[in-house]
């Protein structure tokens, strides 16, 4: 089962990755970010980026009749600015605008969300709607079955980000709503610029925090020989994260983090070679539901010349009430304080040639066979902006365990929860309970056209098991007999293979992107008459960028 605490590692210094020299597992585009533009002693930074992302899959409910298909058109704008005195005190702000907002004038007239027009026809104005799972008004309000894809408000323009920093003589200070984490990691990524291989990213990991970021050996330095730069030495980082206070005169139920890392950077000077490792390490507790959460993180690259290859280990540990207190309500077992043994990695090797790149990817997450509230939560989930292919674990995964989330969730409710666990089932498209293979190869003919491809072979090692179905049928104190996937059907071991294509152009500050994928699917998606179908998917992308 997903859990919530696991969302807890660090930026170091902030600044986005530029280029897989740094990450093996990101790539850079080719559009330069926003420069400084100075004014007197004042510097201001501005950055827009607009994106329209048009979606069709068929089928991505894979066993059922009902809700088979999916196909719409959505916006994001986004707006980044930063300004700053004299580049020692900076505020920094990210908002996005329309995110996830489909086109048109969409919704049930008078009802939430309603449309401006009252008949289609007469549609003029759009309105803000967006895509989201729901009921789908009969049936059981518990059975997944009569959840799926339905139209829901949105919110115009969110603040994303908004903090402060000042360059102390003894490193930076940053206070405010901020990255969680430098560029695209297996817990958490930033989401800022467009880094994954296939897919794109969506809001990215953003804390509450103070931050303090020093070198420690520069201080040991001639105030004249000390090397201020944010891209090579060694970095010492310590962090505090406010993360819950819904009661204000109630200390119990606030939910505090704090952290530090350790980070080495080493290019060279010919740029040809560069190393880097990063150790973190973050707390999180809270007093209401007994939670104590440790999450250790450990991460390496390194590039010569066109070889690059890089590794990320995430191990969460600790134990927690808050899950147990819930799910012991279903069947009325036995609250338990559970421990959380959570495990995710990720290694890349690549060469790259001006015309072309070999890319190697393996990915791997724990996952929880036995959900019953007194057990262990073992199931790992990536971050949800760290794509792993397009179809598989982005969108087919997606569906299924957010049906079961927010069917589960409504069961939590009328039993009597106060906190709801299963809201967490939903993968949001991230990898989880997987060991998975990923091969591809980029081809570069011009110098501003890319063509990608890349198969992806996934296994899930201990089965995927859906819990909130599991425990409803649970008939004993045995929970095997009892184990069920997200389609009714028994939990499989092979997820299936998906192959995947991308094509983008780029012309000065536009990009187009056409992305496609076969699915052909595993065991872990049959019912229970062991059927699941072949699914596929298009999607076509424009990007402004400025």
């Amino acid at each position: 089962m997903r859990h919530a605490l696991t969302l807890t590692l660090l930026a170091a210094l902030g600044a986005a990755t530029p280029a897989h020299a740094v990450e093996p597992w990101s790539d850079d585009d080719g559009l330069s970010k926003p420069t400084r533009q100075e004014f007197g002693d004042y510097g201001l930074r501005v950055g827009a980026e607009y994106r329209a992302n048009w979606l069709y899959i068929r089928p991505v409910n894979l066993t059922g009749e009902s809700q088979r298909n999916a196909n719409w058109i959505e916006h994001r704008l986004r707006l980044d600015a930063a300004v700053d005195y004299d580049e020692k005190v900076r505020l920094v702000m990210s908002l996005d605008g329309l995110d996830g907002v489909l086109w048109g004038d969409n919704g049930t007239y008078l009802g939430d969300p309603s449309p401006n027009s009252g008949t289609r026809a007469s549609a003029g104005i759009p309105n803000n709607a967006r895509v989201g799972i729901g009921y789908l008004g009969s049936g059981s309000d518990i059975d997944p079955n009569n959840y799926g894809y339905v139209l829901q408000p949105a919110e115009p323009m969110q603040f994303r980000r908004a903090y402060g920093e000042v360059n102390l003589p003894i490193g930076l200070l940053r206070i405010g709503r901020q990255p969680t984490n430098e560029g695209t990691g297996i817990l958490v990524a930033d989401g800022d610029g467009r880094p994954n291989r296939f897919g794109y990213s969506g809001r990215g990991d953003s804390s509450d925090r103070i931050l303090f970021a020093t070198k420690p050996l520069e201080g040991l330095k001639p105030a004249a020989q000390r090397d201020r730069s944010r891209d090579r030495g060694f970095f010492f980082v310590a962090f505090y994260d406010n993360l819950v206070e819904n009661r204000v005169q109630l200390f119990g139920d606030n939910v505090r983090a704090a952290g530090t890392a350790l980070r080495l950077l080493l290019p060279s000077l010919s740029h040809q070679q560069r190393l880097e490792l990063t150790g973190t390490y973050a707390h999180r507790w809270e007093r209401d539901f007994d939670t104590n959460i440790n999450i250790f993180g450990l991460k390496g690259s390194y590039q010569l010349g066109r070889f690059s290859a890089g590794a990320e280990v995430a191990h969460v540990n600790g134990a927690t009430e808050e899950v147990s207190r819930a799910l012991a309500l279903i069947n009325n077992d036995p609250i338990a304080r559970q421990d959380v043994r959570q495990w995710g990695a990720r290694a890349v090797a690549r060469w790259d040639e001006p015309l072309w790149t070999g890319y190697l990817e393996f990915d791997f997450a724990s996952g929880d066979r036995n959900p019953n509230p007194g057990t262990q939560l073992t199931q790992f989930y990536f971050a949800e902006d760290t794509n792993v292919g397009l179809l598989m674990f982005e969108r087919v995964l997606h569906f299924q365990s957010a049906r079961s989330g927010v069917a589960g969730s409504e069961l939590l409710r009328q039993i009597g929860a106060t906190t709801f666990p299963n809201e967490r089932l939903d993968s949001e498209g991230s990898f989880t309970n997987a060991v998975a293979i990923f091969p591809q190869f980029d081809l570069r003919p011009l110098p501003d056209l890319l063509v990608r491809g890349g198969v992806l072979a996934a296994w899930a090692p201990v089965g995927l098991v859906d819990p909130s179905a599991t425990l409803q049928v649970r008939d004993g104190s045995e929970i095997e007999d009892d184990l069920l996937n997200y389609n009714g059907g028994r939990p499989g071991t092979f997820y299936g293979v998906e192959l995947d294509g991308r094509l983008q152009w780029r012309y000065e500050r536009f990009l187009f992107d056409l992305e496609g994928a076969i699915f052909f699917p595993g065991d872990v998606f049959h019912d229970a008459n062991g059927r699941a179908a072949r699914s596929s998917l298009v999607q076509g992308r424009t990007t402004f960028v400025f």
